[in-house]
């Protein structure tokens, strides 16, 4: 028994990679890639046209009546965050992608353990890859405490295939009154206000209104998968009154479900600028539809900004392949600039001044085409005016490049070139 209790940890080390890379392999020719339909000359964004339009293409009615906050870095949204769950009193839902043991971990570990000893029902919903490192001591104290926590999709060397699709949302819901959604995850690295190289830059938003039913029911769509249920009544679906002015809608990415909803929604957008489209995003590995709508709408003078990280980058792999675009982009007219203090891991697109695009999903095909992920979309000019002077500042910290800048060594070009062969996966 002690023997196979060392062993079977020690031959599945020595499995995995080549089973996973493998399995990469036998899926990067059969990964869904298709876009839906989008008109090649959309309506303008501020008319009622689109807005239909972007609601038929993500498959989510757009919300009247919504009040969302901006919460630049962890040292402002972890806090706002812990303070709703303190303030719970019916019901917390929490869904993430990464989760790493460190304070900010440890933190709502502690919570989830207070509120639930409270009485109060506490769902916790974790991938079990990018969660891998989420500690067991904080996974037992959820346990002990009456927790109701879900590991999402762990590996099964029988179905391989299924460790590919992960959960890449970020969700927390309290009462189903607020709620919190965006790219960050819980480690040290999110912690902080982007104020050194290890504290990165990211935003998280907080809603209030009718649109929180439209998160709840994001959280509720893999909750039904790995716990045969859904969540429902008035403690997780209480009467959700008007908190605001803000239209929105979240869209929910759930390809093995809907198709590509979240790609397309780009596509769309694209396509529908005029004036100006601005991109502040991690990952940036746009397929073939998406540049040509991009240097589609630099030909017709609309004014594009993109906004990457820089040398801190936590996964250089991404730019030994996305170099080519940028510099494609950039020889059409483009204006790039690279984040310099720290990694910036936002994923934030608008559009003419009035539509905003944010949450989990990265600008490639693994968010478009396999996870699942979770957007926020906003038609407003003055939330995207807030949007734009978020920007603003981050551009007052990065520097713009040039073509001449995007000249890789001969060891990143072929990492770049060997990376290719998994593009659909990155």
């Amino acid at each position: 028994m002690a023997a196979s209790c060392i062993v079977t940890p020690i031959v599945l080390r020595l499995l995995l990679p080549p089973v996973f890379l493998l399995t990469c392999l036998l899926l990067n020719s059969c990964v869904a890639v298709g876009f839906q339909k989008v008109a090649k000359a959309p309506p303008p964004v501020d008319t009622p046209a689109f807005a239909q339009e972007l609601a038929r293409v993500v498959k989510t009615p757009w919300t009247e009546g919504n009040a969302i906050q901006t919460l630049e870095n962890g040292g402002r949204y972890f806090p706002a965050m812990l303070q709703s769950m303190r303030e719970a009193q019916h019901s917390i839902t929490f869904e993430s992608y990464v989760c790493v043991d460190s304070e900010p971990t440890r933190n709502f570990t502690q919570m989830f353990v207070q509120k639930a000893r409270e009485g109060v029902p506490v769902h916790v919903l974790l991938d079990a890859f990018g969660c891998s490192k989420f500690g067991e001591a904080n996974l037992q104290a959820m346990r002990d405490a009456g927790v109701e926590l879900k590991l999402y999709r762990p590996m099964n060397v029988l179905l391989p295939w299924r460790y590919i699709h992960r959960t890449h949302r970020r969700v927390l819901v309290v009462d189903g009154q607020v709620g919190y959604m965006g790219g960050a995850g819980w480690a040290y690295c999110w912690d902080g206000f982007a104020d050194s190289v290890h504290r990165w830059r990211d935003t998280e938003y907080e809603l209030r209104g009718p649109v929180v039913a439209q998160l709840q029911d994001n959280f509720n769509d893999n909750w039904q998968e790995v716990a045969g249920k859904r969540l429902v009544g008035p403690a997780y679906y209480p009467e959700l009154r008007p908190s605001g002015a803000l239209k929105a809608q979240v869209a929910l990415g759930a390809p093995e479900k809907l198709g590509d909803t979240l790609g397309s929604s780009y596509l769309l957008a694209f396509r529908a600028a005029q004036k100006s489209i601005v991109i502040a995003h991690a990952y940036f590995i746009p397929n073939a539809p998406l540049m040509q709508a991009l240097l589609e709408a630099l030909k017709r003078g609309v004014h594009v900004q993109i906004i990457i990280p820089g040398k801190h980058i936590d996964f250089p792999a991404s730019r030994s392949v996305n170099t080519r675009y940028l510099r494609t982009l950039v020889d059409a007219g483009a204006e790039l600039y690279e984040f310099q203090p720290t990694m910036t891991h936002g994923k934030l697109v608008i559009v003419d001044d009035h539509l905003s695009i944010a949450g989990s999903t990265n600008l490639d095909q693994r968010s478009f085409f396999i996870n699942d992920e979770n957007n926020l979309n906003v038609l407003d000019a003055s939330f995207a005016a807030r949007q734009l002077d978020m920007v603003a500042r981050d551009k007052q910290r990065s520097l713009r490049l040039e073509n001449k800048d995007l000249k890789l060594p001969w060891n990143r070009k072929l990492q770049g070139l060997f990376c290719r062969l998994f593009e659909y996966q990155m």
